[in-house]
């Protein structure tokens, strides 16, 4: 994810930004564990929160958390059910395709 990040964004934007991957706590999604650490690491109340899942276990973790969660589905996924999302898209895309907007939130 780091090296991701960094080749995306660059490494000066890369060092600020913290990242929150399953490796870090004792249990994985669909357990809410990483959300939490997420919130409280940057002193954030869960319910503030809007996280971007693909899956229907991080759809899971995250309602668990306590937070809302957009939807976006992949072909490995599509199929999945997202009935407790507070949003689904079928992708976020790139102007002019873009079909997602954090302002509802």
């Amino acid at each position: 994810v780091s090296a991701i990040v960094t080749f995306l964004l660059g490494p000066e934007r890369a060092e600020k930004i913290k990242i929150f991957a399953g490796d870090v706590v004792p249990r994985k999604k669909p357990d809410p564990a990483i959300y939490v650490l997420a919130a409280n690491t940057l002193g954030v109340d869960p319910s503030s929160c809007v996280v971007i899942e693909d899956s229907g276990i991080g759809l899971a973790a995250a309602k668990a958390a306590g937070m809302k969660c957009i939807v976006t589905k992949s072909g490995y996924t599509a199929n999945e059910d997202f009935l407790n999302a507070d949003a689904v898209f079928d992708f976020i895309g790139d102007p002019p395709e873009e079909r997602f907007d954090l302002a509802f939130c």
